[in-house]
């Protein structure tokens, strides 16, 4: 029976998950047919940093601000090193984009992520990182721009052909899985010792949990590889 090419092959009798913390997740899968620890692992890995839908700043523009080769009075970072801390705002969106966010603030002091005011459906996972330094008597005004979308979009696609003088585009970075790692080692079941064991560590942004971001990264690939299958289950 054409069934037995798939069925009689060892699956993992449990998927463990752990979490250190609420970014950092660990996976462990045995056992596993020969060889299949490094063809799941690879093909997850590559999925979770590439496929999988996050949010994140397309564009800002600055009061008083043309260009991103400007510098602004009273702000200790120029404009090209605030663009770059722009660029690491972790952003959890769950409605569908564009949507606007402004941040207004006076010196002395940083101006945070946290100081940014979100719509209803947009949440700040970084409010701790430093946007720009103020210095007494200085001002800012910044709106930003946010989107959804995947993988890594660089700051020239975000330029719109209309886009007003003054609004900077940013590299955007989707992915809410920011590092992934795998390793593949030996495992028993039963007599046979050379089954794999498959353990992998997934690192987010905090918009998704490890656990979650495997679990669509292997909806996608089953979504991709079910293309492949030319006949109709089996009836038993």
């Amino acid at each position: 029976m054409i069934q037995k090419n798939w069925q009689e092959l060892i699956k993992p009798n449990k998927i463990e998950f752990s979490s250190k913390k609420k970014t950092l997740t660990t996976l462990v899968a045995e056992p596993l047919e020969r060889g299949f620890g490094l063809t799941l692992g690879n093909a997850l890995r590559r999925v979770l940093l590439s496929s999988l839908r996050g949010a994140a700043v397309t564009a800002v523009q600055i009061d008083g601000v043309l260009h991103e080769f400007s510098s602004i009075a009273g702000v200790r970072e120029d404009v090209t090193d605030i663009v770059l801390n722009i660029k690491e705002i972790a952003i959890r969106m769950e409605g569908d984009g564009p949507k606007r966010m402004v941040v207004r603030k006076q010196g002395p002091g940083a101006v945070l992520a946290g100081d940014i005011q979100t719509v209803g459906d947009v949440e700040i996972l970084n409010p701790d990182h430093v946007i720009c330094t103020l210095d007494e008597g200085a001002e800012i005004r910044m709106e930003f721009t946010v989107d959804t979308g995947k993988g890594y979009v660089p700051a020239d696609r975000n330029r719109a052909e209309d886009a007003p003088i003054g609004l900077i585009p940013v590299d955007s970075l989707y992915s809410p899985v920011k590092k992934v790692s795998y390793k593949v080692e030996n495992t028993r079941e039963g007599q046979v010792l050379d089954y794999d064991k498959l353990t992998m560590t997934i690192d987010t942004d905090g918009s998704i949990s490890g656990e979650d971001a495997v679990a669509f990264a292997a909806r996608i690939l089953q979504d991709q590889l079910g293309l492949f299958v030319n006949f109709d289950e089996p009836q038993k």
